[in-house]
């Protein structure tokens, strides 16, 4: 299961996964943050993932075109998940993305939510 929601004055959404992702739901998620990039440009994303079981080989395929359309289109992501799911992300994904990406643990939501809020350019308190 995904639930999207998007925050317009910051540029950002918001994802968590939980359960097994469908192909149907995937696409659902895919237009509408391509709608939500086409009207801001460069977004933030807050991706929290919560007892995820996967998703269809389909909707996984879908998800890896997204990504390599969409590379470029992220300026800051914050990733909530265990520590497993870090590492394989990391090696996955990060190093074509070139955003700032920072990872948290379960728990650490309001945490990752002002890091991906924080102003790009301004000074760490």
């Amino acid at each position: 299961m995904l639930t999207y929601k998007e925050y317009d004055n910051a540029k950002a959404v918001e994802i968590v996964l939980e359960g097994r992702v469908s192909t149907q739901e995937f696409d659902t998620l895919a237009e509408r943050l391509e709608t939500f990039i086409g009207r801001h440009g460069r977004v933030r994303v807050l991706e929290i993932v919560k007892d995820f079981e996967g998703m269809d080989a389909s909707a996984f395929w879908h998800d890896i075109k997204f990504s390599l359309r969409h590379l470029k289109d992220f300026s800051r992501c914050a990733i909530v998940a265990s520590p497993d799911t870090h590492h394989l992300w990391s090696s996955l994904v990060a190093p074509f993305m070139s955003c700032e990406v920072e990872h948290f643990a379960p728990g650490e939501e309001d945490t990752a939510r002002d890091w991906l809020m924080w102003p790009e350019g301004a000074a760490d308190v």
